[in-house]
């Protein structure tokens, strides 16, 4: 699965990254009070840390064997359709007045989703 040094490793190391880069553009923010295109950048400086940390997750799942490759994408498959039927879902809700559903509490339902599907996967092979 995913605990090779080496992925464990770079995770850290991208998830460092991307607290570090939120920090210093909540502070650089805080401090200049950008407007415009400036401030649309500083907010997304911390995407950096983000896409190192979704390219270590890529990495992992390369070194795998085909086995857990393949509980893997059941996990994932079992993550990305419980999470659009979710959303989906909750879109229609909305017209009957639930809250907007905002793009930050979409990771979580599929974080979820995926340790769920993970334990299934694991279960059934």
């Amino acid at each position: 699965m995913f605990r090779s040094r080496q992925y464990i490793f770079e995770l850290s190391g991208a998830l460092a990254l991307y607290v570090g880069l939120l920090i210093a553009a909540a502070a650089l923010e805080h401090a200049l009070h950008p407007v415009g295109i400036s401030r649309l950048l500083i907010n997304l400086v911390p995407m950096l840390g983000a896409f190192a940390a979704a390219w270590a997750i890529l990495r992992g799942l390369w070194r795998m064997d085909e086995m857990q490759r393949r509980i893997q994408l059941d996990a994932i498959a079992i993550s990305f359709l419980g999470t659009a039927l979710i959303t989906f879902g909750w879109g229609f809700a909305e017209g009957a007045g639930l809250p907007h559903l905002r793009a930050f509490e979409v990771w979580p339902i599929m974080g979820t989703l995926w340790a769920l599907g993970l334990a299934i996967a694991r279960r059934r092979y």
